[in-house]
């Protein structure tokens, strides 16, 4: 009949078929950058795709607020000034018994005010795109400037550009998307049935030559559309094939458990609604149910009443199959 046996072996591990991903940005690596002050905006420099460093001035934004700004931090530094002048003279009368000591504290408490304003007012004027040195200059030549300089938060790729050259725009106004390309993530629609043996560092493959991916995350639920299971995966150094928006296929690498093995896919036959081997014994040949769980090219992995070193047959599948239903009239 040319049947032909092979062995079962233990399936210590397998691979699963194809299974379709997206590949997306972790949200703690990306920024949004906002006008931390309504304007006009006058220029723009960088554009989608941009690679800027954390500080990188991104546009400047003509702003009547600055100014503002910029006056009440002068202010408050020339009321520090006059309070410190105060102070040391009122340090100096203490010493030689002049004055009492309660107008001395007051003195000093009214120094320390003065001191909290400028540090309020040159933080304030940080938060709206001031650099440390920037203000610095402004104390020491007092010339203010209207143009509000936005700079990017992190070091990164701008993704997407929302403002506009001569736009004018209002406070909190979103302008650009800043994020950090490295790691990347992978969500993979993976079957509800396919799940088992998928575990938190199981290897992902990816379709690049290089790049490493392993799952660090199993979702709780399931698509209610699809019956799928969302599995995460981080990719590392995968900046030359991988890109955010992009949709791959991609293969998890599964440990195996004990009741798995590996069979020529030749082997595996359908009767009506059931899958099943032939195995070999002495007296013949008995059927035997298994499911499939992964394909890995010509071998498949299946689960049911076998054991390792067992015989399975490979070939004259059909002869088997007429003798097991009775179609050969015997």
């Amino acid at each position: 009949l040319g049947i032909i046996l092979a062995r079962v072996e233990p399936a210590e591990a397998y691979v699963t078929d194809r299974l379709p991903a997206r590949v997306v940005i972790p949200p703690q690596q990306a920024r949004v950058v906002a006008a931390s002050r309504g304007g006009l905006v006058t220029a723009l420099r960088a554009a989608q795709g941009d690679e800027v460093q954390a500080g990188a001035v991104l546009a400047d934004i003509e702003s009547p607020e600055m100014v503002g700004l910029q006056r009440e931090l002068l202010q408050a530094a020339t009321q520090l000034r006059l309070a410190e002048t105060e102070r040391e003279r009122d340090e100096q009368l203490f010493k030689e018994g002049i004055i009492a000591e309660r107008r001395l504290l007051e003195t000093r408490s009214r120094y320390e005010e003065a001191a909290s304003l400028v540090a309020e007012r040159r933080q304030v004027l940080q938060l709206v795109g001031l650099s440390p040195e920037a203000v610095a200059e402004l104390e020491q030549s007092r010339t203010m400037t209207s143009t509000l300089e936005v700079r990017s938060p992190i070091p990164g790729v701008v993704i997407e550009t929302q403002a506009a050259l001569g736009e004018r725009v209002a406070e909190s106004q979103p302008l650009y998307r800043v994020a950090q390309m490295e790691p990347l993530w992978l969500e993979i629609d993976a079957p509800l049935d396919r799940i088992k043996g998928i575990s938190p560092g199981s290897r992902v493959e990816i379709p690049c030559d290089q790049g490493d991916a392993h799952v660090s995350l199993i979702g709780r639920n399931v698509d209610p559309a699809n019956q799928t299971v969302l599995v995460r995966a981080e990719v590392q150094d995968s900046a030359a094939c991988l890109r955010p928006g992009q949709f791959v296929e991609v293969r998890l690498t599964l440990s195996s458990s004990l009741d798995q093995y590996r069979v020529p896919s030749s082997a595996i036959t359908r009767i009506g609604d059931t899958t099943l081997v032939f195995a070999h014994e002495a007296v013949g040949f008995f059927s035997v149910p298994v499911e499939v769980v992964a394909r890995e090219g010509e071998f498949s992995v299946v689960t049911g009443d076998l054991s390792v070193g067992e015989e399975v047959a490979t070939s004259g599948i059909a002869a088997l199959k007429a003798a097991w239903t009775g179609r050969d009239g015997g």
